[in-house]
Order: C-alpha cells, then structure tokens, then sequence
C-alpha cells in the first residue's frame, strides 16, 4: 500500500522518511479498527486511502469543510498527548445510521452522537493494541470527549499549533464510506516515530543476535509437538492479564425515581418512595457506573446476592440513557 505525503511545509514538520514510518503504523492501526467497526456494525468494513502531512493546524484544517464530530482522547503512560479524530458528518451518518437501523437519517442527533462515542470507544480500543504492541510501552486512554462543531475552524489540538494530520477511509461494503481525520501534536508524532524504530531496531538486533549464537552444544532430541487445544490461548489474551487484579467498583442498581425539592424535603421516618421498577423486574449490574448485565435479587446465608440472567450487549450499552454518556 502506498502513502500519500503532503508537501513540504516549514520547518515544523516531519520528514518524508517520518510520515512512510508513520504510514506503516497508521496501516497497521487503520485495519486494527476497520476490524472493530466490522464487529460493531455486522458489515464488512476495509480500510483504504491513508493519506499524512504535517504543519500548522490552521492551515491543514482549512481544507475539512462543513460540520463535523470532534472527539478527543488524552492519552497518558508511555505516550502523552491528544488523539483527535475528526470525522465529518456524513461519515458520522454513514456509521451510526447502521447502528441505529435508520438508512434515511441525515442529521446528528443526541442519539447518533451517543451511537458514534461508541464506535470511538472501539477503534481508540484497536489503536492502543496496535500502540502498546509497536511501541513497547503501556498507554493509557481516557474517555473520549465527543463535541459536535458546526464548522471544521473551531478544530482544536492541545499541545501547539504544529500537528500531523492523517486522514484514511473506511468502505462500508454497500452502506457507503467515512472518513476519519486524526490530528496529533507534531512532538507528540515524532515521539510515536523514535519509539517504534526503537523497538522495531531492538527487535532485529535482537533477532540477529539469535542466529549468530555460537551452534556448540546442541542436543538432539526427538520431535516433540505441543498438545492441541481448542479455544484462544492466553497469549491471544495480550496484556489484559495485567488488569485482572484491578479492583472494580460493582453496583446493583434497584431503580431509580425523580422527586421534586419540596418532596425531598418532606422525607421522614416511615416515608415510602416509590422506584421505577416493577415488583419482579430485573435489577442493574452496574461496573463503575456502567450497566454490564441484569440479574434478579436472591438471599444466601441472610445476606442480599445477585444471580446474573442476562449480559448487556455492546449494542444494547449505545442505546443506555445519554445521562451516563459523554
């Protein structure tokens, strides 16, 4: 696949050999979430088009016009910096209108912005494995900040007016295609370009000093294949083994209710509220304030437990109230 490179501009920029560094990560991250869409959507989805250059954020966003979604992710750890995507709003429709099962919509509401946070949430998911993976280093992103401008000039990029733009398509088999604008500091570009050749250098030298290992000593030993199993393997698990031990906050929610001031303040001993739950409907299983699954209330040995009936879908987490979301 070849990379698009724009033309040269000042002295606040990237090499050519820089952007073909960063063309073949940004391959690599593109099909990572062209994957995750097509599990999102059902629809095969490929990506295509990369497309990068570099130089003042004030000029490069010049050329996007119209409305479009800004969504922000700040990533920490390993790599520290914005990760903006800009997506304009026909390519928003593009997604969400499969999602919500609405192929005539053509405007953005609450509805399709909540939808979208969702699709964000996944392909940021699929860039920080392909990240961690190429860089050699742990990154943490934090929730993405979804804003819904009416115009590309109020783009925004913390961390300079220098940035690198990558810009890529995903082809939505029959459903059409959207483009994805990423904008990201320029320091923050050429730090994502020293890692990966890093790691990419220790990798071969590593590699080369393998086959050059003096061959005294070698014991021969009959062929020996490792047992078949069924399943993924923990490798495929990467680095979420690192996670099991973090402590989660685990709420059961019983219902909820809205109440007037003078309501409240009439509560006493005795008093009853009435909830929104129906006597025999399954309550929440909220983790950190997010509904994971729904169970029905039991008791075991005089204290209150939760049997699971039913696990939320990812789906079914993009309908939640907007209230929960971004």
């Amino acid at each position: 696949m070849n990379y698009e490179a724009g033309p040269s501009v000042s002295a606040e920029s990237i090499s050519e050999n820089d952007k073909a560094t960063l063309g073949d990560l940004l391959r690599e991250i593109g099909t990572a979430q062209a994957a995750a869409i097509s599990t999102l959507t059902s629809v095969t989805t490929k990506f295509s088009s990369p497309f990068i250059d570099a130089g003042q954020l004030d000029a490069l966003k010049k050329d996007i016009k119209g409305k479009v979604i800004q969504a922000k992710v700040s990533l920490t750890g390993g790599l520290s910096g914005e990760w903006v995507y800009i997506v304009p709003d026909k390519s928003v429709l593009a997604v969400t209108n499969i999602l919500i099962g609405q192929d005539d919509n053509t405007e953005v509401t609450d509805l399709v912005i909540n939808t979208f946070g969702e699709v964000i949430t996944q392909t940021t998911g699929a860039l920080m494995s392909v990240l961690t993976d190429r860089l050699g280093k742990t990154i943490t992103p934090g929730f993405p900040h979804l804003d819904f401008l009416q115009d590309a000039s109020a783009i925004s990029v913390a961390g300079g007016a220098y940035v690198v733009r990558m810009n890529y398509v995903f082809n939505l088999q029959d459903k059409g295609s959207a483009r994805f604008f990423v904008f990201i500091p320029i320091t923050m570009a050429r730090s994502i370009i020293s890692s990966f050749n890093a790691a990419k250098n220790a990798s071969a030298l590593a590699a080369g000093q393998e086959a050059a290992a003096p061959m005294t000593g070698i014991q021969i030993k009959p062929v020996a294949f490792e047992p078949l199993q069924m399943g993924v393997e923990s490798e495929a698990m990467g680095n979420i083994t690192l996670l099991l031990d973090v402590p989660m906050r685990v709420t059961v929610e019983l219902g909820r209710t809205k109440m007037t001031i003078k309501d409240i303040l009439g509560l006493g001993e005795g008093s009853i509220i009435e909830l929104d739950k129906l006597a025999g409907e399954p309550v929440d299983i909220l983790v950190n304030d997010k509904a994971i699954a729904q169970g029905e209330v039991v008791v075991i040995d005089e204290n209150f437990a939760v049997r699971v009936t039913k696990i939320v879908t990812p789906m079914e987490r993009i309908f939640e109230s907007p209230e929960s979301q971004f």
